[in-house]
């Protein structure tokens, strides 16, 4: 990648990550994601194949708290290190949906299609480990 296209997306990610840290309207953040970055070459051309245990435990916690079937392993993921930065697309069940989460603020934000024409649920998570109950 390009230094000058890196530096700009490295500032693309940034204001995501400090939209979704402090959004009251989830579609902010979710457009944003969609209108900054999904749509551009030099963020999609980034990153490798991965997994993450901590994202896809918080997917299985929206999934159950819905009634949906718990995604399945090995749909698409891609992490891109160097940026703290994952995103993907999940099934759960005949539901669509796609996901970005940051590892600096252990946050995400899930978008599930709930038809073809219809509206988008939004759902953030968190992956931070809260203390066990004595």
């Amino acid at each position: 990648m390009v230094a000058d296209s890196y530096s700009a997306l490295r500032v693309r990610v940034s204001r995501l990550r400090e939209s979704l840290r402090t959004a009251q309207d989830f579609a902010v953040p979710w457009g944003y994601f969609h209108d900054e970055l999904a749509t551009r070459a030099d963020f999609m051309g980034v990153g490798e194949a991965g997994e993450s245990a901590l994202i896809e435990a918080g997917l299985a916690r929206i999934a159950k708290s819905r009634g949906w079937p718990r995604p399945s392993a090995g749909q698409p993921t891609v992490h891109i290190p160097e940026l703290m930065f994952w995103h993907g697309f999940r099934t759960f069940g005949p539901k669509s949906g796609i996901f970005f989460y940051d590892e600096h603020t252990c946050q995400g934000l899930l978008g599930v299609m709930t038809g073809l024409g219809g509206p988008v649920d939004l759902f953030r998570f968190s992956t931070v480990a809260l203390p066990a109950r004595s």
